[in-house]
């Protein structure tokens, strides 16, 4: 009980200081609105997808300083994202969920996310529709499915858990299916995405939970055609800062060599589906 009430106070003392800050500058030159039928990565767990002019964005948070750690660069303005008509949540902490950079959003966009984020987003200024494991939501660009995975679901949450409380997302569309996988560790779901959905491209996020040697277990898995490290690039590492490339990049560069993608932060890739190469 002392334990669980020690990190409830820790986590607290975070969550004010994730409030204490406003939103990073905007910069429509590093950050201009992204061509059709392609993935933009605009840093941390942040990717914008367009799919026939379609919208839907990952874990968007601009905030200048989170939780002490000062955003390195400029974030999207309102206009490059005009599109947006769907945003994913994945969980409830600080870095993935942040009601003032969601109010920046079109009116028209809705956040799908699990239950338990459902309650910070009151004020968020959106249609939130909560999603649960292996839901399926149909959107003007294709389909999304919720996919649980294992990782702490609430705001405050130290124990990691595969019930439906975090979740990734399966991005069904005629340009090609992705999954962005949210924070997890590594586990049996992975391979279960593979073998139902056949992903081509894998938006993973190489951090504390999934570091390189279990992401590549994971890519493996998925058998994604192109993996896209994520949850970089903008916010510094606690203490020893850092965190200015993609987690243990070498190496999985030497393991995955083409099928490997680093996207800059503002850098795309086109969306294609691997079954329409030659």
């Amino acid at each position: 009980m002392r334990q669980h009430s020690f990190g409830a106070v820790v986590a607290a003392v975070c969550l004010l200081a994730a409030g204490c800050s406003g939103l990073a500058r905007t910069d429509g030159g590093v950050f201009p609105p992204p061509e059709r039928n392609t993935i933009t990565f605009w840093g941390h767990a942040c990717s914008y997808i367009d799919i026939e002019g379609v919208g839907v964005v990952t874990d968007p948070v601009f905030r200048s300083t989170l939780i002490s750690r000062h955003h390195r660069g400029p974030v999207p303005p309102p206009s490059s994202y005009a599109g947006a008509r769907v945003i994913l949540i994945s969980h409830a902490h600080p870095d993935h969920l942040d009601p003032p950079s969601l109010r920046t959003f079109p009116d028209a966009a809705v956040i799908l996310c699990p239950e338990p984020s459902a309650k910070y987003l009151e004020d968020a200024g959106h249609e939130v529709h909560v999603m649960r494991a292996g839901e399926v939501y149909l959107f003007a660009g294709g389909t999304i499915t919720a996919i649980a995975m294992q990782h702490m679901g609430s705001r405050w949450g130290v124990r990691a858990a595969t019930d439906g409380r975090a979740l990734g997302y399966v991005i069904e569309t005629p340009a090609g299916t992705i999954f962005y996988t949210g924070d997890s560790n590594y586990f049996s779901g992975f391979a279960e995405v593979g073998w139902t959905y056949d992903p081509d491209v894998l938006l993973i996020n190489v951090n504390g939970h999934l570091v390189g040697a279990d992401a590549l277990r994971a890519a493996w898995a998925t058998q994604a055609r192109v993996v896209v490290p994520m949850h970089w690039g903008t916010y510094p590492y606690w203490i020893f800062g850092g965190n200015n490339r993609p987690r243990d990049e070498d190496m999985m560069r030497r393991a995955m060599g083409e099928r490997l993608r680093i996207l800059e932060v503002g850098q795309s890739m086109a969306l294609w589906r691997s079954d329409s190469l030659p």
